[in-house]
């Protein structure tokens, strides 16, 4: 790899031992006689994220929607739309329209967001020294049209003073914050067209610096999931149908994207054949386990889907040969049941974003006990593309908890992965030490956390896993 980014990382004392297979990790309280010892885990952990896949060109999170929209006007798209809505009668959610509300409603109704969305876009432009021309112009324009906004409304602020003259010169009690309604204003059509503009945009090109602020969670798919999921908890057919159509049309997509895709993984294909290494992904694509078979799903896996009703797990081998209209059509149409003395209720196996975790199966309990066991005894967690953002409390706790393991995590984007890490973490932001690493821009924390600025697409991961094999090899001080 000649011509990729090479990164040297050294530093640490890892003493790395033998991968365990799948039967050892099992990790067995009881000590008394008798007891089976579990073999050792390996103490280097890979965590794989959104950027990891992105880097193979599997949209991430906040592109998802805005793909699935597009891929829904091919031939295929089309098809499958149609068999999920005769089996799902009386589906009310389309995308197209999720999409075009979710913008004129947010257009509309900017005062929820609007002093959010400036001090986000304002911290961006006085922190980020990388952005572009193009990007600090279009954030500088955001931050002055909302300025004035808010200028006007606090300047119609009734203040104290203003209130004591209202009572001694008129002798009324003032019942008013404000001396103008608000609420009965509207924008120019020329406001309201430019953050048409701006949202649409942010569509195309959600992971600028800039525009993600705009972005927000307007089109977020996991948030849109996580909405419709407590339809199984309240038994609301219409949510259950909706979250039915959700899930099936992105597992849909994810794996057409898989199969439109013929080059090799370019993280994931670096990772393969390691035995001295565990893989923990987030991403539901198969990339990981064609590479470490023995790769923990944390929130769920292309391959397996779940009769929720039923209490089945049931499984898709060859995705990569897989013939999507005939999956639909021949067999989770058989397979799913909402009338009738028979019910069943398939889903894919993906882990809705939400704090308290459901498990939909005892497989979860395996992954997420495998995955604690890996990270508190890890001496090196390599992050690859995920941020590990607090929002992901579940997986931040395990994280947070291993204070000594030496932590590396590469992403191209640093300013708001450095954020989003302190945070997690509890470290301040502020308390870092910068420097180049094989010409990259990277921070240092705590004496033991490296964020290095990368593009994943062509990073030679070949230093850090040598790295790793030498400290795997060496004698047992």
């Amino acid at each position: 790899m000649a011509d990729e980014q090479q990164i040297e990382v050294s530093g640490g004392n890892n003493q790395l031992l033998p991968h365990a297979t799948h039967a050892e990790q099992h990790i067995h309280y009881h000590q008394g006689e008798g007891a089976v010892q579990a073999a050792p885990l390996p103490k280097s952990v890979v965590i794989l994220g959104a950027g990891a896949d992105a880097a193979a060109g599997v949209p991430t999170s906040s592109r998802l929607i805005p793909g699935i929209v597009d891929w829904l006007e091919s031939d295929e798209g089309k098809d499958i739309d149609a068999i999920l809505r005769k089996q799902l009668k009386r589906l009310k959610f389309r995308f197209d329209e999720f999409v075009e509300r979710a913008i004129d409603g947010l257009a509309k109704d900017l005062d929820r967001e609007r002093e959010a969305i400036r001090t986000k876009i304002s911290e961006e432009l006085e922190r980020n020294l990388h952005l572009t021309d193009e990007q600090r112009k279009m954030g500088l324009l955001i931050v002055r049209i909302f300025q004035k906004i808010t200028e006007v409304k606090n300047g119609a602020a009734i203040d104290e003073d203003t209130e004591n003259l209202i009572r001694e010169v008129t002798g009324l009690e003032p019942t008013d914050s404000t001396l103008i309604d608000f609420n009965r204003l509207s924008y120019t059509d020329t406001f309201r067209n430019v953050i048409v503009h701006i949202l649409k945009q942010s569509l195309h090109d959600s992971e600028s610096p800039i525009l993600r602020h705009v972005y927000h969670n307007l089109l977020d798919i996991e948030q849109l999931m996580a909405k419709y999921f407590y339809g199984f908890y309240t038994n609301k057919q219409s949510y259950i149908k909706s979250y039915l159509y959700i899930a099936w049309m992105l597992w849909a997509y994810l794996v057409h994207c898989e199969q439109a895709s013929s080059d090799p993984h370019p993280i994931c294909s670096q990772l393969a054949g390691r035995d001295d290494i565990l893989v923990v992904t987030f991403n539901y694509t198969t990339y990981a386990a064609e590479a470490a078979p023995s790769a923990l799903y944390f929130n769920g896996t292309l391959t397996d889907y779940i009769d929720i009703e039923n209490k089945n797990d049931l499984r898709v081998d060859n995705l990569r040969e897989l013939d999507l209209m005939t999956f639909f059509s021949d067999r989770l149409s058989q397979e799913m049941s909402l009338e009738g003395e028979r019910i069943a209720i398939p889903i894919p196996s993906f882990m809705p974003p939400l704090k308290l975790k459901p498990v939909l199966s005892d497989r979860y309990i395996s992954v997420w006990y495998r995955t604690s066991e890996a990270i508190r005894q890890a001496e090196q967690i390599l992050v690859l593309g995920h941020s590990i953002h607090a929002a992901e409390t579940f997986f931040c706790d395990m994280v947070r908890n291993n204070r000594q393991a030496e932590i590396i995590l590469i992403d191209r984007d640093m300013e708001s992965v450095a954020r989003n890490l302190c945070r997690t973490l509890q470290l301040s932001e502020h308390r870092y030490t910068p420097m180049t690493i094989e010409g990259h821009n990277a921070r240092k924390y705590d004496n033991r956390i490296t964020i290095i600025q990368a593009d994943l697409a062509d990073l030679d991961l070949t230093p850090i896993l040598l790295t790793f094999q030498r400290r795997y090899t060496s004698p047992a001080k």
